[in-house]
């Protein structure tokens, strides 16, 4: 059994994975301790995970507001270093740092997220333990050299200043840094996103991160049972509309994708925390809620309108449903197109937010379109879950060291190596002149 410690910031989409992945490393008979935002504890530990926050309640509530920040770096850069210094600056890395050694041991396997949990990262190094960062989406490797040009001179100051207080030597390439752990992990198979010239060298695909508890035949709660069940009585089809759990949405996402389901004529349900983004005076074709479990919500609902976030991508080709995105954050752009070349999406970038031309989409989707493709990558993703490929990298992985500290350390070793070679040569040399010399003296006996 080994002893797991997980890293993770930000959204739902960020954090969930990373719940379901300890779940998985649970199942496998090893112990887990997630680090993450306070209001993921129910869920973590449900999980049966171990749990450690990394904020109060009142500082979450400042992060998700401060999540805007993160909307336009290249308009905003002074907004953007500024939630990097926030939440990723000295005085929250130390503090996590801290968190981390709390529960850490000599045996301790540390998995933090690229780029935003980099407190993993330290506590390994200076641990010596061993580790792997892992990476939720391909366009992150595609912005690391913009993101390295615009703000890594800036992220290593921040990073420095806790570096020297841990006792770790400074970095001066940001990037460089992030890159150099022996494994990262990407959350995604391999046919959703082949291997470019951005990819860290040590990259390696696992597929996406399956939850273990879904269930064949959930239980829905009266509201959204008594709407699936109404929509099924009347045969008509039925869509969900989710924008993911963070406020880093679009105010113009859900009106647009709940007015395009109702041209379309299809029940849904909307699902958003936040009821600011809901348009009045809805047809009671349309079920608004604040939560709810969208993995098997999918299972009942023809399509799914979303933001193009990760987990909503799994969770849609685990359902074998199409999908309709639109995206305009983050990731979004970048997982929309892969999933239209893949021919199981529909992608409409904001300009092209047209609730009449969405809704023919999802009618072409719901009436025209050969759905088989989506059934080919469910298998597809169903034979990466069975094969569980994470098994076998973990079973690889080394303790954190910098590159430089490597290539030092294999650079002793290579001299151990010689002057043990040298060493063993002297030796052979000498028996073979001792031998000689034997050889002489019986020869003078002798004669």
């Amino acid at each position: 059994m080994a002893d797991f410690i997980l890293v993770t910031h930000w959204t739902g989409g960020d954090v969930y994975p990373f719940i379901r992945f300890g779940k998985l490393l649970t199942e496998e008979g090893h112990q887990v301790t997630i680090l993450t935002h306070c209001v993921y504890e129910e869920k973590a530990k449900a999980a049966g995970l171990r749990f450690l926050p990394v904020d109060t309640a009142e500082e979450y509530k400042d992060l998700n507001r401060d999540l805007s920040m993160l909307t336009d770096p290249i308009g905003r850069k002074d907004e953007y270093l500024r939630f990097h210094s926030l939440y990723h600056g000295k005085e929250r890395l130390l503090r996590e740092v801290g968190l981390i050694e709390k529960v850490l041991t000599p045996e301790s396997i540390i998995i933090a997220r690229h780029r935003s949990s980099i407190s993993g990262l330290l506590a390994a190094e200076k641990h010596h333990l061993r580790y792997a960062s892992m990476i939720l989406a391909p366009n992150y490797f595609s912005h690391m050299e913009l993101h390295d040009e615009l703000f890594g001179e800036a992220f290593c100051v921040d990073i420095n200043a806790a570096r020297e207080v841990l006792g770790l030597p400074p970095i001066t390439d940001w990037k460089d840094w992030t890159y150099s752990p022996k494994t990262i992990l990407c959350g995604w198979p391999d046919w959703y996103s082949g291997r470019d010239e951005t990819w860290a060298d040590s990259a390696v695909p696992i597929g996406y991160i399956p939850d273990p508890d879904i269930k064949d035949n959930y239980e829905f709660g009266e509201t959204i049972g008594s709407f699936l069940k109404e929509a099924e009585r009347k045969n008509v089809k039925t869509a969900i509309v989710t924008g993911g759990s963070s406020r880093m949405v679009s105010k113009d996402f859900y009106s647009t994708a709940i007015r395009s389901c109702i041209l379309a004529g299809v029940s849904t349900i909307a699902v958003t925390p936040y009821d600011e983004f809901i348009p009045e005076d809805l047809p009671d074709t349309v079920l608004c809620v604040h939560s709810a479990p969208i993995r098997d919500i999918m299972k009942k609902v023809d399509i799914v309108v979303h933001h193009g976030g990760m987990g909503t991508i799994s969770e849609a080709i685990d359902a074998a449903i199409p999908q309709i995105i639109l995206p305009h954050l983050t990731d979004g752009p970048d997982n929309a197109d892969r999933l239209a070349a893949l021919g199981i999406a529909s992608k409409f970038p904001p300009k092209m937010w047209d609730p009449e031309k969405i809704a023919e989409s999802i009618r072409r989707w719901l009436f025209e379109e050969d759905r088989s493709i989506c059934i080919r990558y469910q298998n597809m993703n169903q034979d990466t879950y069975a094969a569980k490929p994470w098994k076998d990298v973990l079973s690889h992985l080394v303790p954190y060291e910098l590159p430089e500290q490597r290539e030092k350390r294999a650079a002793v070793r290579k001299d151990e190596t010689s002057s043990r070679k040298e060493e063993v040569l002297k030796k052979q040399v000498s028996r073979e002149m001792l031998l000689k010399l034997m050889k002489k003296k019986q020869e003078s006996k002798e004669n």
